[in-house]
């Protein structure tokens, strides 16, 4: 029992001496040795690693499982104004989500080692416009819970962006 008090008196002084980030760091956060601008930055670059990992992964996969992924946009287009292009389609929606997921890879690196998210910041316009082309074609599909599961991608690159500001 006298372990169990001195394990509390010691956590509650612990907790009452703690500093917030504001007080450690002050205008300045450091993480693992690498000083970040603000916590904001910090924020982006997570944000950008999220992003950067979902499209890197989801174009892989149209490039090695091209033929299923033209099956599937076959299929799920074949009722609206956009059947008959889905192999354009696939092609546009291949290169934005490549092109983003690198564009945002680079971005981490540039924030880390120059000390500016502007290439983050150009990889969140061009996420949230691949994003706005991939509700729009689940909207025309009819697919609505597929542009609904859209939403808080959308939501959290506006974040991002207005983050910068």
């Amino acid at each position: 029992m006298k372990v169990y008090k001195i394990f509390l008196i010691i956590l509650s002084f612990t907790i009452l001496s703690a500093q917030s980030v504001a007080d450690k760091y002050g205008d300045r956060i450091e993480l693992l040795g690498v000083a970040f601008k603000d916590p904001l930055v910090l924020c982006q670059i997570l944000i950008a690693i999220f992003i950067s990992i979902a499209f890197l992964q989801s174009s892989i996969d149209k490039i090695f499982d091209r033929k299923g992924n033209l099956e599937f946009f076959n299929v799920h287009f074949a009722n609206t104004i956009l059947n008959g292009i889905s192999k354009i389609m696939l092609n546009i929606i291949t290169v934005l989500e490549l092109v983003t997921s690198l564009m945002l890879i680079y971005g981490v690196y540039y924030a880390l080692f120059e000390k500016t998210t502007l290439w983050i910041f150009y990889g969140f316009v061009l996420t949230s416009v691949t994003i706005i082309f991939l509700f729009a074609g689940q909207r025309l599909a009819k697919d609505y819970l597929g542009a609904a599961d859209l939403v808080p991608y959308f939501i959290l690159i506006i974040l991002g962006i207005m983050s910068m500001y």
